[in-house]
């Protein structure tokens, strides 16, 4: 990068600062600890770590990504915010999708907690593995029109359908998340 030539300017791995928050109860920390663990946190331990910034080389995309969980405490929000360049917000896939609430969250989260112009913002429905497959897709669908709706195409979100729990569509959504598309 033409950036002040840091060490990284050498084709050495880039480094992705990725925040992981979302709605009350949507398991946002779990998320965080799956994808730095590949299991999901047992003990309130292991969920606690989710909230320390931690490295995870990821030698496909050539980048270090590293990851915190901060759930759905927004005094940290905006703490961690501003430095992100990339977002993940937790929806609980379980539960009918709150449009109303699902939108004010988001637009908190990217308008008022100093989240840079242009940091690419993954929204995860989490809980998959509560819900028939077809409600999953549909609560995806509300989510991201609550989403779209609030924030207009300002901001250019991916929506993937995940389980902290079972782990299935994580790969795919930590690829997501280090902007690797070639999944399509």
């Amino acid at each position: 990068g033409a950036m002040g030539g840091g060490p990284s300017s050498d084709g050495g791995p880039k480094d992705l600062r990725t925040v992981v928050i979302g709605m009350p109860g949507a398991g946002a920390k779990a998320i965080a600890g799956r994808i730095v663990t590949g299991q999901c946190p047992a003990t309130p331990d292991e969920a606690a770590a989710s909230m320390e910034w931690r490295k995870i080389p990821r030698t496909f995309e050539k980048l270090n990504l590293h990851i915190i969980g901060v759930g759905s405490q927004q005094g940290l929000w905006s703490r961690h915010l501003p430095s992100a360049e990339a977002l993940v917000f937790v929806i609980d896939g379980s539960r009918e999708v709150d449009s109303e609430r699902v939108a004010t969250l988001f637009n908190t989260a990217v308008t008022d907690c100093g989240l840079p112009e242009g940091v690419p913002i993954v929204v995860l429905l989490n809980k998959s593995d509560l819900v028939e497959g077809n409600q999953a897709e549909e609560r995806k669908g509300l989510a991201a029109a609550a989403i779209g709706a609030r924030c207009g195409a300002v901001r250019q979100c991916r929506f993937c359908i995940v389980s902290a729990q079972t782990g299935d569509g994580m790969d795919e959504a930590t690829r997501v998340i280090c902007g690797n598309t070639l999944t399509f």
